[in-house]
């Protein structure tokens, strides 16, 4: 018995069947067994080009420490960036994208510029300031998970999807900074006519100032680290998985009241299977340069899953349980996608879908978050 597992590997986890042998090696380990470090695994380099995206400011006397942890932030007041820990080894890689939508680059890149932000902000003690308070607003403002953003509001600035920005004084200040760091963002031409320019011209004056001076808090705190983290692999993405599907209903739920279910939808149904047959109007009989809509869906649901959030303020995870119910309908129905049309296709399809996400945030009534 021994010999045979040693030849095929472990048993597969029931939570993980289809695992690669290389995954399921690690899922009765302890992840601070693991022995992950940001050194030589493919954050290294991002983090290191953010560390030149802040010289190239001049800040040579702030560069926030960065480790692995289990998800993005800074503790409060901490200047220094945790990291979540899968994004460091290929099979937890592929254990987090079964569960979520796994980070690319780019993101990465967005996520650690805001981070810094953040990291600036406790470094210098900004939030202390009465001016950051005039611009920003109370540090010490309730923090909630849900808000109700303004769209379009220009006293924002736009960076991470969600109009992230207002959701706290906090945030804001975190997301000014990472407009004003990311290269090429040209914020002086975006935003010149926007209210945002004020802050955005306030974080160009306190980095001119910490190009002077040390950080009042050089070094900072970190909270639970990826090695000291006792849960196993296994247990950690068990819990996520089960957290997640608990998140899932709740979404179905919510979209219960505005999704279409075919046949007997209610009238306040925001969607329907003639709306579907409209976007993708294929001639049934074609049958050269077709193919499943859903597939063609399904292949570019990130980006328009992004989309969607980043322009509606949706948030994430109500956006792509409405594509992936559209999607699952247009597989019922097994709708065709032209591919000489496909371009028409997404593009019908993208508005559609926003204009369902704001008809949602309309029949919930969402009020405005005050500033």
């Amino acid at each position: 018995m021994a010999d045979n597992f040693a030849m095929n590997g472990p048993p597969p986890d029931a939570a993980f069947p289809d695992a690669p042998p290389e995954v399921a090696a690690i899922l009765d380990r302890r992840i601070g067994e693991l022995g992950l470090k940001i050194e030589g695994s493919p954050l290294e380099p991002l983090v290191a080009r953010l560390y030149r995206e802040l010289e190239r400011k001049r800040l040579l006397h702030f560069r926030p420490a960065c480790y692995l942890t289990d998800e993005w932030g800074c503790p409060s007041g901490e200047p220094v960036i945790g990291i979540p820990f899968y994004l460091a080894d290929a099979r937890l890689a592929w254990l987090e994208r079964q569960i979520n939508d796994l980070e690319d680059e780019r993101e990465i890149l967005m996520y650690l510029r805001h981070e810094a932000g953040h990291a600036f902000n406790y470094a210098y003690r900004l939030y202390r300031t009465p001016e950051w308070r005039a611009r920003f607003g109370p540090y010490r403002r309730a923090y909630r998970e849900h808000y109700a953003p303004v769209a379009f509001s220009r006293e924002y600035v736009r960076h991470i999807a969600g109009w992230y920005a207002q959701k706290h004084p906090d945030e804001d200040f975190a997301e000014t900074f990472a407009v004003w760091l990311t290269p090429g963002s040209g914020w002086r031409r975006k935003y010149r006519a926007w209210g945002a320019l004020a802050k955005l011209r306030y974080v160009e004056r306190a980095a001119r100032a910490g190009r002077e001076v040390a950080p009042a808090r050089a070094r900072g705190r970190t909270d639970v680290t990826a090695a000291e983290m006792e849960e196993t692999v296994g247990d950690f993405y068990r819990r996520a998985r089960a957290e997640s599907e608990v998140e899932q209903r709740g979404i179905a739920g919510e979209w219960s009241r505005v999704l279409a279910g075919g046949a007997g939808a209610s009238a306040g149904a925001l969607t329907s299977d003639a709306d579907l047959a409209d976007i993708f109007n294929v001639h049934p009989r074609r049958r050269h340069g077709v193919r499943p809509a859903a597939a063609l869906i399904g292949e570019h649901r990130k980006l328009l899953t992004d989309t969607v959030a980043y322009w509606t303020g949706v948030p994430r995870p109500l956006v792509k349980k409405m594509l992936e119910a559209m999607e699952q309908r247009l597989q019922a129905l097994r709708l065709q996608s032209d591919a000489a049309r496909a371009a028409e296709h997404l593009a019908e399809f993208t508005t559609y879908a926003t204009a369902m996400a704001m008809n949602y945030r309309a029949r919930r009534r969402v009020r405005p978050a005050r500033p």
